[in-house]
């Protein structure tokens, strides 16, 4: 099977076990059992989308795993990420991306998760930017 091929097929595959997992009664979320799977799914996940779609296999170069983890993180850092509404948790950051209702319910929001990585992700790739400018710069004035 040629890249391209695999590459639609994961895009398939990822948007359909989005859609079996959200929109289902969980019991309890704050488990472990819960929480250390999903984890290491979504780790998985991204891992693969690396090999994919990504150019360079370096982690240091390579700016959309590293937006995908931190898109993840910062759904969980209970200062910045988690907001509690009538007994509710919504996480995520900017954009609440992940629901848990006292119920039970679990939604998905792709498009809040879409929009938070292209937020990380351009506030990532415009640091690098910048701090390769005043390497060269630094590199440059040293050398002269």
């Amino acid at each position: 099977m040629n890249k391209g091929k695999l590459q639609v097929l994961y895009i398939i595959s990822v948007l359909a076990l989005l859609m079996i997992f959200s929109n289902r009664n969980y019991n309890s979320i704050e488990e472990l059992s819960f929480i250390v799977p999903v984890i290491l799914v979504a780790l998985l996940i991204g891992m693969i989308g690396v090999y994919l779609f990504g150019k360079d296999m370096r982690l240091y170069k390579n700016l959309y795993f590293i937006s995908y983890m931190i898109t993840i993180g910062f759904a969980f850092v209970p200062v910045l990420g988690v907001y509690i509404e009538d007994g509710s948790y919504y996480y995520g950051f900017p954009a609440q991306w992940f629901n848990y209702y006292s119920n039970g319910y679990v939604n998905f929001e792709l498009g809040g998760f879409v929009f938070n990585y292209f937020i990380v992700y351009l506030i990532l790739r415009f640091l690098t930017k910048i701090f390769l400018r005043f390497s060269n710069d630094n590199y440059t004035e040293t050398s002269n």
